[in-house]
């Protein structure tokens, strides 16, 4: 089956959203042939350019997706990705498969507790000229150093680089969210949608699939064992918001404020504590999400 005859879908987030555990959900249907983070080299570089405005042929990206779909439709209806690696390519692989996304949004106190557990943005970045963007030190992974947002400006990146590891965290959930936003704003409607993971229940995982293009399966038993397992939880234990001092929260709340409120979150870790509903508003379309940033 090619490309034309199936159908391509993609699932894109900053990471510790859900991207797992909707690739294990998907893999389990049979019509689809579900991935999580694969090609990681050629997404990650992609992303590091697009992010930085570096100009590339993004041919070759896109040549290791047309294998991939191509192997995957060869024996399934949907070809469904599941990565935070492609966050930053989202037009160019729209444009190559006509592909529909979904935005996996998380609760940002949980995503940074997530990633700072893992020792995110505690190692200084070598970086002297902050005009042009950093360098690859060979030490470095270099899938983690492409793969996480930095601040594009002097100016930007002497405030960054004052803030708490928890401030820088919280100014990536922004950078990343809202640089998917401003993409999927700029796609047809229909082939675009907004998922928080809170709101995640057998019932709108079933809405889910049909927008990604599969008829759903999976029975509310077998969704919720996987749920519940907790799937790429890790080893480290999340730093729990409770244990941040006043400056990581006041961090926190400013960087996330307007974004995260857009996508309807509450953003008071204080009112959160006395156990605020996390939920205050409706998940809209990413235009609409878009302008209430602005606004």
């Amino acid at each position: 089956m090619s490309a034309r005859e199936g159908t391509v879908a993609f699932g894109v987030g900053t990471g510790r959203c859900g991207t797992t555990l909707l690739s294990r959900l998907a893999a389990l249907e049979p019509e689809v042939a579900a991935s999580h983070e694969r090609l990681r080299r050629a997404a990650t570089f992609h992303m590091f350019c697009k992010w930085h405005g570096i100009p590339i042929d993004p041919e070759g990206f896109l040549r290791d997706r047309d294998a991939a779909v191509r192997e995957d439709l060869a024996a399934h209806r949907v070809s469904f990705e599941v990565s935070a690696l492609l966050s930053h390519s989202i037009e160019e692989l729209h444009e190559r498969f006509d592909a529909r996304f979904v935005m996996l949004v998380r609760r940002p106190d949980h995503t940074v507790a997530s990633f700072a557990a893992r020792g995110w943005f505690l190692d200084a970045i070598p970086w002297s000229d902050a005009t042009r963007p950093p360098s690859l030190p060979d030490a470095m992974e270099p899938r983690h150093f492409f793969g996480r947002n930095l601040p594009r400006s002097p100016e930007e990146l002497a405030r960054w680089r004052a803030l708490t590891q928890i401030g820088k965290l919280a100014w990536f959930w922004d950078a990343r969210n809202r640089a998917i936003v401003e993409q999927l704003a700029r796609l047809p409607a229909d082939r675009v949608r907004i998922q928080r993971i809170e709101d995640l229940d057998h019932a709108s995982y079933g809405e889910l699939a049909r927008f990604l293009g599969w008829t759903p399966t999976l029975d509310r038993a077998t969704f919720d064992g996987l749920v519940e397992a907790r799937i790429h939880t890790g080893p480290h234990p999340p730093r729990d918001p409770a244990t941040w001092g006043a400056r990581e929260v006041e961090e926190h709340e400013h960087e996330v404020g307007r974004l995260a409120r857009a996508l309807g979150y509450e953003t008071s870790l204080g009112a959160l504590a006395e156990g605020a509903p996390v939920i205050r508003g409706d998940v809209l379309d990413p235009a609409t999400v878009l302008a209430r940033t602005l606004g």
